[in-house]
């Protein structure tokens, strides 16, 4: 349970324009602390002063400086692409790929976003109950949603592979577009073994912290769905090396939000934006910080990017 949330925010200025990031490492996915990113960030903030460098030698600067503080990386790249795409007077998606997707699919949330709201996909916190519990939990789920919308189950980890199996079985009779890390993230065999017991895609989350855990998750074969965290996973650079390996073994990339401030959640959404990212993703947990404006404005499960330039944040 998460009660506050805790950052820096990167303010950087050149000329008449201003880069913003967001630097939230979280705890239990992170590997990183705050302290650790702070000195990350005072690093590299030494290494800039009285220096001239161009574009690419201050990405260069930025992972020598971040190589185990992978929030510091997502907060300086977002806050460098914010500024660079302002002064080339272009979203940051469309500044990363001129051929970026305007319309971003979102997934709700269970006990935040109502029927009403219109997501055609529907997150689910689950595996604190019995099996008969939970299957009663699904069947109110579906008459409170409607018949139509697919569910996304995550278990946190939270069983074992017996438990898992007889788990997934049970939920093939619901409309359930993937069961997320529902075995201890370190143990890819048994979620390479529970995939060849259920016809349910299952999703890696936890179990996602890097490009290197990506091959491993890859060559154990533990996984349909690869679920990104920027936050954790790096930044943009980074996250397309990931996105781009994991499409290439034909599976499918999503990308999420890790609590982190409206600034995070912009770069998430310019990120989905610039690589294309077709499947839902969890952008929609705006509504869970009791000050977080603006949000990114999302109709019937459908966020558009801003044609504004740079993140589209005032």
């Amino acid at each position: 349970t998460y009660n506050e949330r805790y950052g820096y925010w990167i303010n950087l200025q050149y000329e008449d324009c201003i880069g913003y990031g967001d630097v939230a490492p979280l705890e239990g996915f992170n590997i990183e602390s705050l302290e650790d990113s702070y000195y990350a960030l005072q690093g590299f903030n030494h290494a800039l002063s009285g220096e001239d460098y161009d574009q690419e030698d201050i990405f260069s600067l930025i992972e020598v400086h971040t190589q185990n503080t992978s929030s510091a990386r997502f907060g300086l790249e977002t806050a460098f692409y914010d500024l660079f795409s302002k002064l080339a007077n272009t979203s940051v998606a469309k500044f990363l790929n001129k051929k970026n997707k305007s319309k971003i699919l979102i997934n709700g949330i269970a006990g935040v976003h109502s029927a009403d709201d219109g997501f055609q996909i529907i997150k689910v916190k689950v595996g604190y109950n019995n099996i008969f519990d939970e299957i009663d939990n699904m069947e109110n789920l579906i008459q409170l949603y409607g018949k139509n919308v697919q569910f996304r189950l995550d278990l946190n980890q939270s069983l074992d592979l017996p438990r898992a199996i007889r788990y997934c079985k049970e939920m093939e009779r619901f409309n359930i577009d993937y069961i997320e890390q529902p075995i201890l993230s370190s143990n890819l065999e048994d979620l390479s073994e529970l995939r060849y017991h259920t016809s349910i895609p299952i999703a890696v989350d936890e179990s996602l912290t890097d490009y290197e855990s990506v091959e491993k998750i890859i060559d154990m074969q533990a996984a349909d769905i690869f679920v990104i965290k920027p936050m954790v996973s790096g930044g943009f650079n980074e996250c397309k090396k990931i996105i781009q390996l994991i499409r290439s073994e034909k599976f499918k990339p999503i990308i999420t939000t890790s609590l982190e401030s409206y600034i995070g959640h912009f770069a998430c959404l310019h990120l989905c934006s610039a690589n294309n990212i077709t499947d839902a993703c969890g952008l929609a947990t705006g509504d869970l910080l009791i000050e977080n404006h603006p949000q990114i404005k999302i109709k019937n499960g459908i966020a558009s990017i801003a044609l504004k330039p740079g993140l589209g944040l005032d």
